[in-house]
């Protein structure tokens, strides 16, 4: 159970994961913000389609190969023998080493995420308010647009600035970078950036899709791009208040320091930096972010995922042909013996009488018993122990009962009347009817809501073999027919 919602969570995620870097990969022409705002719609999508998968009610696609239908009768009748004369013991529940392995997986990822939180508390309660009047200055012009509080700390554990949180706000620079104030328009520019656009939440937000997603490759790339683009954008919206030849240099200054994993950085690693600069540098005039745009991808997240997290693939169906009339007759539900009969059936020996040789015997009597079993299988309750051997015994006595030659009579049993054996013809046509009633008891239990799939979907594939068989038999009829 848990390995297959696995699987079907696995294929979703990375469908939404891999929609949403296409579509970041389609923008590339337009501003940062944009990408961001299509990346973030992907971890909502991740985040929401667990909750969806278990509340939805479940529309099935079938768009799978259907499996061979003609050996799922026989393997159905193989198991309900097994069930008959083996007793079924106690199976003592053991420990599921995939739900284990996923526990473990995201317990890693939250873990990280959560002695990076430990280590943001603990620096911001030792360290101390700026005192520098430049940084001063420049942080209450920046902060002055926002409606929200806005501190700025030095600690001597920070190599690179930092901002985190939200009301209030903390942007965390260290001693080497405080005693620059060339560098305060820049430092405070990009990361005033990341608290007006919320980056920090979106980064926590994006963490906990990945401790859900851990082991979907889609879900690392997923957030690795968001949080590259994340920096772009507010490189993009520091350059509307900073030069960008004294933002660059302010980038190789902060170059390879230390950030931390649950922060919104200024740093970048020395193998991106070129790539960065040379963007930052780059004046070729860009068209300008849509809020419209924006706020149309995260409102229509539950729109567009809640369809995917619904869908439910199966196998199709394998189609045969019933005619009408047959839907029509009423199917009534076969009577059970009382105990005392079965128990006497399977008390009392049957003799076994020698079989009259005839050349169409063997065929429509296999077909006939065919066609009875289906037909009880399909109709009849769950049977218990004791009537499962009543009927197992019943169909043995059956089974060795002299069947007469074409011609020939045969007393009923009980009763000293004499009959007629019908024809041939006639034979194969009733084996018809009888295994295409069985279809369509196999077909309407397949379409019963409370039954789990893959039984429902056994039910489709016995009523398709029934109905290939009721075809054969009828072209067979129809043959001899015109033999007769």
């Amino acid at each position: 159970m848990i390995a297959d919602l696995l699987i079907e969570l696995g294929w979703k995620s990375a469908l939404a994961c891999g929609v949403a870097l296409l579509a970041g990969q389609a923008l590339r022409g337009r501003p940062a913000a944009q990408r961001v705002a299509v990346l973030r719609a992907g971890v909502a999508a991740l985040l929401l389609l667990p909750l969806l998968v278990l509340v939805l009610p479940a529309v099935e696609v079938a768009v799978l190969p259907a499996t061979g239908a003609s050996a799922a009768l026989p393997a159905m009748d193989g198991i309900a023998a097994a069930s008959v004369a083996t007793p079924v013991a106690p199976v003592a529940p053991g420990i599921d080493w995939i739900a284990l392995a996923y526990l473990g997986g995201a317990a890693f990822v939250l873990l990280r995420l959560a002695v990076g939180l430990f280590l943001l508390h603990r620096w911001t309660r030792h360290a101390v308010p700026t005192s520098h009047p430049v940084w001063r200055e420049v942080l209450a012009r920046a902060a002055e647009p926002l409606r929200r509080p806005v501190r700025l700390l030095v600690s001597p554990r920070i190599g690179s600035p930092l901002s985190l949180g939200i009301a209030p706000a903390t942007i965390l620079i260290g001693p080497d970078i405080e005693r620059r104030p060339d560098r305060a328009a820049a430092v405070i520019a990009h990361e005033i950036a990341h608290v007006r656009r919320l980056d920090w939440l979106a980064m926590l937000a994006a963490r906990l899709a990945l401790a859900l997603f851990w082991c979907n490759p889609f879900a690392w790339l997923l957030v690795v791009e968001l949080a590259r683009q994340t920096e772009l954008a507010a490189d993009e919206e520091a350059l509307r208040h900073v030069g960008r030849a004294d933002y660059a240099q302010t980038l190789l200054a902060v170059a390879g320091g230390c950030g931390v994993h649950a922060a919104c950085g200024m740093a970048v690693s020395h193998g991106a930096m070129a790539r960065r600069i040379r963007r930052v540098l780059d004046a070729a005039p860009r068209k300008p972010a849509s809020r419209l745009l924006c706020a149309a991808l995260i409102g229509g997240i539950p729109l567009g995922i809640a369809p995917l997290a619904a869908m439910q693939v199966v196998e199709r169906p394998q189609l045969s042909t019933v005619p009408e009339e047959d839907r029509a007759v009423p199917r009534p539900a076969p009577a059970v013996p009382p105990p005392e009969v079965r128990e006497e059936a399977v008390r009392t020996p049957v003799a076994r009488a020698p079989l009259s040789p005839s050349p169409w015997r063997d065929e429509s009597v296999r077909a006939t018993a065919k066609a009875k079993a289906a037909a009880r299988l399909a109709s009849a309750p769950p049977p218990s122990r004791d009537m499962s051997r009543a009927v197992e015994a019943e169909a043995r006595s059956r089974a060795r009962a002299p069947v007469p030659a074409m011609g020939e009579t045969a007393p009923p049993a009980g009763t000293g009347a004499q009959r007629r054996v019908a024809p041939p013809t006639e034979q194969r046509l009733a084996a018809v009817q009888r295994l295409r009633k069985a279809a369509l008891e196999y077909r309407d239990r397949a379409h019963n809501p409370d039954l789990p799939l893959d039984i429902r979907q056994g039910y489709r594939n016995v009523a398709a073999s029934l109905a290939d068989e009721a075809d054969r038999l009828e072209r067979q009829a129809k043959q001899m027919a015109g033999v007769y």
